[in-house]
């Protein structure tokens, strides 16, 4: 079997893009991968395309031996797009594999470990600050409107929900300093009025909830380790599930971590055994 093609997608998602790759084999077999960035879609797909030439007239059931070739044109650009590409190419890889031996992908890594999974209702009222015409539901106008959201999750049988900082009003709006933002926006600190607000606005949610309900709050890239130690302070009081925070910090977040008796999440924008492994040794 040898790969043939490749072909890109950027589809839209509502207010953001989603990117998929098909890698096409000359049996037949195609098979897809998902490498999403919702800020720079084109780079995404414009480097899987610059990886075909690697790639055109081999293996694709060789996915290790694939992966390195990728990953050896890629060593002076590690991480970012480049390492996301080549995830949505080795995912492509895997599902070609999976179906030419006719199994499951996740077979091949020896198998299922559970039967279940929890789900929790992810960015709950961040879609109604910035999108709730385009979903169609109800805006986020007051913190009334925070604590019928919390019911409505309780109701639906949710038991966790993840948020992250928004401020109800007529515009609501989220808090987006480790994303952009004028003067001042850029120091990671978080200031008294903030953490009442916090405060409050988590306090709401737990009110619709009655408690039944476990909360994360996603801190994204905002907060230095400092304001991320003040943030669990106060959520500390509540049903939290986690906190999440991204940081490139691994010292950093082991250290909001030995601070707090609030769990910590982290990771989702790291790549590879590279990029986590000094999170495992400085156990962030």
């Amino acid at each position: 079997m040898k790969i043939t093609a490749i072909d890109t997608f950027v589809v839209d998602a509502g207010w953001r893009p989603w990117q998929f790759c098909a890698v096409r084999t000359d049996e037949g077999i195609t098979g897809y991968g998902e490498m999403s960035d919702g800020r720079n879609p084109f780079a995404i797909v414009g480097a899987v395309t610059d990886f075909l030439p690697l790639l055109e007239g081999k293996d694709p059931l060789a996915v290790e031996a694939r992966y390195w070739d990728l990953y050896r044109m890629a060593r002076q650009s590690p991480g970012g797009i480049a390492s996301k590409a080549i995830a949505g190419i080795e995912l492509a890889l895997w599902d070609i594999k999976g179906k030419a031996l006719g199994v499951p992908v996740y077979s091949l890594f020896g198998g299922p470990t559970r039967d279940s999974q929890q789900v929790y209702w992810s960015h709950c009222g961040s879609s109604r600050v910035r999108n709730y015409e385009l979903i169609g539901v109800p805006p986020l106008r007051s913190f009334q409107d925070v604590t019928e959201l919390g019911a409505e999750v309780r109701e639906k049988g949710f038991k966790a929900l993840k948020t992250n900082i928004n401020f109800p009003g007529d515009p609501a709006r989220s808090y987006v300093g480790g994303f952009g933002g004028g003067a001042g926006t850029t120091d990671q600190n978080v200031t008294k009025e903030t953490l009442d607000h916090i405060e409050k606005y988590i306090g709401a949610f737990e009110d619709g909830t009655k408690g039944e309900v476990q909360i994360a709050l996603d801190l994204n890239f905002h907060f230095k380790p400092l304001a991320a130690r003040q943030i669990c302070a106060v959520m500390e009081q509540f049903n939290t599930m986690w906190v999440e925070i991204d940081m490139y910090e691994p010292v950093g977040l082991a250290e909001v971590k030995a601070a707090t008796s609030v769990p910590i999440t982290s990771g989702e924008n790291l790549f590879g055994i590279r990029g986590y492994r000094p999170y495992f040794e400085n156990r962030s």
